[in-house]
Formats: structure tokens, C-alpha cells, sequence
């Protein structure tokens, strides 16, 4: 009887050094960040948050994106200790909301174990939640469940991948944290929902392997796409009318995108049957676990960008396989980009007219967000805002348009445009929208008042610096 108490009491010893030992590989990250100003994309704003990382293998810490994002300085807090250490950014993946930090001083790591990463847990399995959400300045330990695994809509991308949803309560201050079973790391906390209580969402393993194996080469490429609009064939008489060989199976393609993967390989009126060995059911879910079913971005989600992925289709009544090279991600072909993460939005002033180019900061028309990408254009150019002068009487209130052409000539995107716009050589300077609505500038008299502009609005250059640096190329060529 005095071995078994003796065992026992080892063990318990053993469970709370492993224990100790977990909650030294949490780190507290303090972000200083420049953020853009999109109402006045000349100017940026100085913030700072705190989040979570865990630190993994490689002396790396993992953490969210949206925790570091446009960092311009961070430091890093081991529990237990009372030293910050500074640390950078080495890799960031906006998709799936995951970053990678370093840490200069390598003695930061001594104490510490990397955390394994495991599988997807299972539903109703229980989690520890780890983190330093606001109310304190320690660490905290939250108890869960897992409750949900699905595709939801990642909040920092607006992409949606696989996620999972527990119980446990998740704070701001929480993000980035490791969510631990069985002492091995299942996933990281991304997001809450505000309209509820105790539901948080956790980026899962199968997410964090991507990341980690997307950018072994040194380069971030995120998720592929097939580049397809599909719909779902649940309705009995659409599987009938297109010959589905099995019921309940089946989506059909509707539209493909140009220049897409699928350009070429898929038609509209193809019925997709499975994609790899998942087998594609007419409600748009693959069955990704015995019993379990997500969406079918699950399958395609498994690939990096450059794999092959196997397509099964029926086409005229015939049932085919077909090989899709998936050299684009989701991004690569909207003409409208969700977001740009930087510190600094670019713009282009001339005469008062501040122009952007179109992405989900600004409002732009609707119609534009289900157009896509082209040879001859690969980026719409917008007209944000008018500043009062002189140079816009009579145009104050003419903003949130697309310009088409200038003088009548078109371009690709928005470098061409301000390459375009610098080159004009007659005395007047024409933007068009598609409809041929012009605003027409005399270009010496935008010379002679542009610095006045400026000035009076306090903009110290009528360009961002990504757009200087081409300028400059551009003048000495």
C-alpha cells in the first residue's frame, strides 16, 4: 500500500511540472502597431493591443495575424517572468489569421518546451483555453468543450476555412492563445461571438499544419482555389434533369472564372462528384470525419497552392476525371480586394482629386465585387474624395466613381494609372468612368496649385511611398 501512495504522489508531482512546464511555452505579446487612416490614406494612427502566442517548434511563437498585424514594435512576456523581450514578425499569413514571431535573444526559450501539435479533437472533448484577455494581467486557464467544427467566416480575412467553436469564455486579449487537450495544442483562439455568450472560435490544427507547411519554401501563398461559382443540387428535379448518378450527391457549376485553375477544364453545367477521395453531396458538404460533414472548401483546403487536385465530374451523361492544377488562391482573382494589410494605404492626389484603388475599406459600388480579373484589367482605380479648391469647382461633390480612361486610354492597373496620369503631355488631363462622365483638369494649372493643395490640407506628398519609388524608376529610365 506504501508503493501505491508513493506512485501516486510521483505522479501527481510529474502532472504539475508538466503542467508548470505548458504554461511557460504561453507567451503575452504587446503589440505597437501604425495603422492606415482610410478616410485619409495620407495618414496612419499609433495603437497598442495585447494578445497570446504559444511557442512551437524551432523557437518559434505562433500566434494570430490580427495580433501583430502593421507592428512597428512587439515585445514578448513568458509567464513567470517579469522581463520583456523584443520580437519581430518572421511570417505572416492574413487567409488563416496566423503569424510566426522571433525572438533575438535565444535565452528567451530556456525554461521552455515547444508545444506538439495534435490532431482535430473530437466533439464534446474538453479544452483548457490559455491566455491574458483583459481583466488582469496574468495568466488565465478557461474550461471548455468542443461543441462545433465547421467552415465559418474567418473575421481578419473574411475567408472562410475550418473552424472550431467551443464554450469556453474567449475575451479580447485572448487571441492567438493555445487551446490545449491532453496536454498537445488542437488549435489557437481567433474570434468570439459578440451576440452570445461563452462561444469562441479556434483555428485548428489542420489549419496550423498548412500554414507551417505553406511556408517551409520561405514564401506565404495561402489557400488555393478551383475558381468556379457552383450551386447546390438538393432539388430532385435538377439531379434528374442532369442525369446524377447517385441521389443526394452532386454541385453544380455555374460559372467558371477567367484565368482561373478551372479555366479550360470545367464548363458550366458540370456537375462535380468528388474532389480527391471526398465525395461532394448536393448540399455543398464533404464528409471530413466519419458522421461529420463542412463544406467542400474542406477538400480543396488541404492542398497548397501549386498541388493537383482531382476532380470527378459528370458531363452529357458521362462521368470523368479530370486533373486541376491549383496555381491561384481566392484573392488572386477578385477584382476587388478584400483588404490590404499595411501601415500606410497607397493614394495618388492630382489637383484635389485623391484616388485609391478599390478595396473592401472603401465603399465601393456594389456591381464591381463580382467582376473579375482580366489581361487588360487587373485593378479598378477609384475616386475616394474631392478636396475643395480651386482646381474642383464644380466637382466637390463628385466621388466613389470608377475611372475607365485616361485621355482616353485605359489601363491595367493602379501604378499604370498614376504612370499614365504623370506622362500626360497635352494641356488637359480627362478621367472617365465607364459611362464617359469627365472631370477635366488644365495640367499647368494643377502644377502651379497642386503644392498649394497639399499644403492646405496639410498632406506633406501627393503620393504614397510605394508609388515613389516607381516614380522614381520611371524618371531615370
Amino acid at each position: 500500500m506504501r508503493y501505491l501512495i508513493v506512485f501516486i504522489a510521483c505522479a501527481v508531482m510529474s502532472l504539475a511540472a508538466d503542467t508548470s512546464l505548458l504554461k511557460r511555452s504561453v507567451v503575452k505579446i504587446f503589440t505597437v502597431s501604425s495603422n492606415p487612416d482610410f478616410r485619409q490614406p495620407w495618414t496612419s494612427s499609433i495603437g497598442s493591443s495585447i494578445g497570446t502566442g504559444c511557442i512551437i517548434k524551432g523557437k518559434r511563437i505562433l500566434t494570430n495575424a490580427h495580433v501583430v498585424t502593421n507592428a512597428t514594435f512587439i515585445e514578448v512576456l513568458k509567464n513567470g517572468d517579469t522581463k520583456k523581450y523584443e520580437a519581430k514578425v518572421i511570417s505572416i499569413c492574413h487567409d488563416c489569421d496566423l503569424a510566426l514571431l522571433e525572438v533575438k535573444e535565444k535565452h528567451f526559450f530556456d525554461g521552455t518546451k515547444p508545444l506538439e501539435i495534435d490532431g482535430l479533437p473530437k466533439l464534446e472533448e474538453k479544452v483548457a483555453v490559455y491566455g491574458y484577455p483583459e481583466g488582469g494581467e496574468t495568466l488565465s486557464i478557461t474550461q471548455g468543450v468542443i461543441s462545433r467544427i465547421e467552415h465559418q467566416i474567418y473575421v481578419h480575412s473574411m475567408q472562410r476555412h475550418l473552424a472550431i467553436q467551443i464554450d469556453a469564455a474567449v475575451n479580447p486579449g485572448n487571441s492567438g492563445g493555445p487551446v490545449i487537450a491532453h496536454g498537445k495544442l488542437i488549435g489557437i483562439v481567433m474570434q468570439m461571438r459578440k451576440s452570445a455568450q461563452n462561444i469562441g472560435y479556434i483555428i485548428p490544427s489542420t489549419e496550423i499544419r498548412h500554414y507551417l507547411k505553406d511556408i517551409q519554401d520561405g514564401h506565404v501563398d495561402g489557400y488555393p482555389t478551383l475558381g468556379i461559382i457552383a450551386q447546390k443540387m438538393e432539388n430532385p428535379s435538377i439531379q434528374e434533369l442532369y442525369h446524377v448518378p447517385q441521389s443526394g450527391v452532386g454541385l453544380l457549376v455555374d460559372f467558371v472564372i477567367p484565368s482561373s485553375p478551372s479555366d479550360g477544364m470545367l464548363k458550366p453545367n458540370d456537375v462535380i462528384l468528388k474532389m480527391d477521395n471526398y465525395k461532394v453531396y448536393s448540399n455543398g458538404k464533404v464528409e471530413f470525419r466519419k458522421g461529420e460533414f463542412t463544406s467542400f472548401l474542406y477538400a480543396l483546403d488541404r492542398h497548397q497552392v501549386g498541388d493537383t487536385c482531382k476532380v470527378t465530374i459528370m458531363r452529357d451523361e458521362k462521368i470523368k476525371t479530370i486533373q486541376i492544377k491549383l496555381n491561384k488562391t481566392r484573392e488572386a482573382l477578385k477584382l476587388v480586394k478584400r483588404y490590404r494589410y499595411h501601415p500606410f494605404a497607397t493614394y495618388f492626389i492630382y489637383g484635389g482629386y485623391v484616388f485609391v484603388p478599390a478595396s473592401q475599406e472603401y465603399r465601393i459600388p456594389s456591381k464591381y465585387y463580382e467582376q473579375y480579373p482580366s489581361k487588360k484589367r487587373k485593378e479598378l482605380v477609384f475616386l475616394y474624395r474631392v478636396l475643395p479648391s480651386e482646381m474642383t469647382r464644380g466637382f466637390e461633390r463628385v466621388n466613389s466613381i470608377i475611372i475607365d480612361k485616361v485621355n482616353g486610354e485605359h489601363f491595367k492597373d493602379f501604378k499604370e494609372f498614376v504612370k499614365l496620369v504623370d506622362a500626360q503631355k497635352g494641356r488637359f488631363v480627362i478621367f472617365e468612368d465607364e459611362y464617359n462622365y469627365q472631370i477635366v483638369l488644365d495640367k499647368e494649372q494643377v502644377k502651379k496649385l497642386q503644392s498649394q493643395i497639399l499644403a492646405r490640407y496639410n498632406i506633406k506628398s501627393d503620393r504614397s511611398d510605394d508609388l515613389k519609388t516607381d516614380l522614381t524608376h520611371h524618371i531615370i529610365n
